[in-house]
């Protein structure tokens, strides 16, 4: 399994490679806000085919790790909101979840092409917000998308939000804390132990029987997840 992830997050990058996944590193973008700028869900965009949407600030130095894949280079990735959110967007099943005014027309260009169908939120840190479990389940800690999934047959576990660190300033979002490895194995940056709805979570995991892992020595944290290659 080969992910990409921040080159700054050392403690992930450790844990996953025990985990037995091959990581591909990039460097911070020297134009997106210290918090986020190696956020691999802020400049990378995984269709299911070949094709890698890609931030043109780190596509220079990632590129020759990345051969087997069709690079989409996406350009005017930057800080302030909502500049920075063009490809944060989450695929899930058939529907891709968005601000649509935002996403990345390469992306869109894609959806179009496959028939997926583009899901309005005005979170524009959609993918961020939401854990996909796979194309049917979902965890996230906003309302308004988890009533807008249970429209289209998406299960939801809405949790409660304010528990995953992100800095000193903002708290994150469970979608960047986490990722599937497989698709029994749930990854999270952190002790999601001491989350207040663990118990719901673990419950709804089992649903679909997914196993978490985490280190308890950390808190749970956002690192901009993870990109599956």
């Amino acid at each position: 399994m080969r992910l990409i992830i921040g080159e700054k997050y050392t403690d992930e990058i450790r844990e996953l490679t025990d985990l037995g996944c091959e990581i591909i590193t990039f460097k911070p973008s020297q134009l997106l806000d210290e918090e986020i700028n190696s956020h691999a869900d802020i400049s990378f965009f995984k269709c299911f085919d070949n094709q890698l949407v890609i931030n043109s600030e780190v596509k220079w130095e990632i590129e020759p790790f990345l051969t087997d894949l069709r690079l989409v280079e996406c350009k005017g990735i930057k800080s302030p909101y909502p500049n920075d959110v063009a490809l944060n967007c989450a695929l899930i099943g058939k529907y891709l979840l968005c601000n649509t005014k935002y996403a990345a027309e390469e992306i869109k260009a894609f959806c179009k092409s496959n028939s997926i169908e583009l899901l309005h939120t005005n979170q524009g840190y959609s993918k961020c917000s939401v854990c996909v479990l796979n194309e049917n389940a979902v965890i996230t800690e906003c309302s308004a998308i988890a009533s807008l999934l249970k429209i289209y047959q998406i299960d939801v576990l809405k949790i409660s939000a304010g528990h995953v660190a992100l800095s000193d300033s903002h708290y994150g979002f469970i979608g960047g804390a986490s990722g599937m490895i497989n698709d029994n194995t749930l990854y999270f940056s952190g002790n999601i132990s001491t989350h207040p709805d663990y118990e719901v979570i673990l419950k709804f995991l089992d649903k679909y029987n997914i196993k978490p892992v985490f280190n308890k020595s950390r808190k749970l944290s956002d690192f901009g997840g993870f990109i599956k290659l």
